[in-house]
């Protein structure tokens, strides 16, 4: 979704250091991180983050009714294998956006941006789900396209919200820089999307919370937000 924001943006970092989402005080000093390597900006292929990898394949696109609504919509599908995982985890995922084109790259919302995985494992169906929304918080959220989201894995819930900061830049960004993942009001583990997409985990985590928050993450770093990245470029 297109909208013109004079008051946020992203600050001017020095060129030499990569962007890295701000994180608190406990996961910035974590020495449990791993880089999701293999994205980039294809759509389908093969990952690696620390012991876990697979597969995903994805796709973001856009449709035009009556000259003035517009429907974007796209899949994602992924495969992990890695610790605490029998087999495989596949997630099954779609996402849904609707809104009305003013003119002059300025639209208006009339759906909220809503992304939601089934969990299979070893292509047998799971209790599991993911959600991910867009945040109907009013403020200076109006500015900014955050989300909020949860997962529910294995016996573990854990609930996610993106985080619009920069290391060192003094002003907010107005898409995700990355995702915070709590648990009863704390914080265990993020996912950086700034630059490459890296995972941080807060120390001694439990295997199995682990694993859910891993999961999560790869879902969040193989999705092709519809604030981030316009299908019809």
């Amino acid at each position: 979704m297109k909208r013109v924001f004079p008051l946020l943006g992203f600050a001017v970092l020095t060129a030499c250091v990569p962007a890295q989402m701000q994180l608190s005080p406990s996961l910035a000093q974590s020495r449990v991180r791993a880089e999701i390597a293999g994205i980039g900006g294809r759509t389908s292929g093969q990952f690696m983050a620390g012991s876990y990898s697979g597969s995903f394949d994805r796709s973001l696109e856009s449709w035009s009714f009556a000259d003035t609504a517009v429907v974007r919509g796209g899949h994602n599908y992924l495969s992990v294998s890695g610790p605490e995982i029998s087999s495989t985890i596949e997630a099954h995922c779609a996402m849904r956006e609707r809104a009305i084109d003013l003119g002059s790259g300025v639209e208006v919302t009339v759906r909220s941006m809503a992304y939601r995985c089934e969990f299979t494992a070893g292509g047998r169906p799971i209790p599991a789900r993911f959600e991910l929304q867009e945040s109907q918080r009013g403020g200076l959220a109006v500015f900014r396209y955050e989300r909020i989201g949860e997962i529910a894995l294995g016996g573990e819930i854990v609930q996610f919200r993106s985080v619009h900061r920069i290391d060192g830049a003094a002003l907010p960004t107005i898409t995700p820089s990355g995702y915070v993942f709590e648990q009863a009001g704390r914080e265990i583990g993020a996912v950086d999307l700034a630059n490459r997409p890296a995972l941080v985990l807060s120390p001694a985590l439990d295997k199995g919370l682990a694993r859910t928050v891993t999961v999560a993450a790869l879902v969040l770093a193989t999705f092709w937000d519809p604030a981030i990245h316009d299908p019809d470029a």
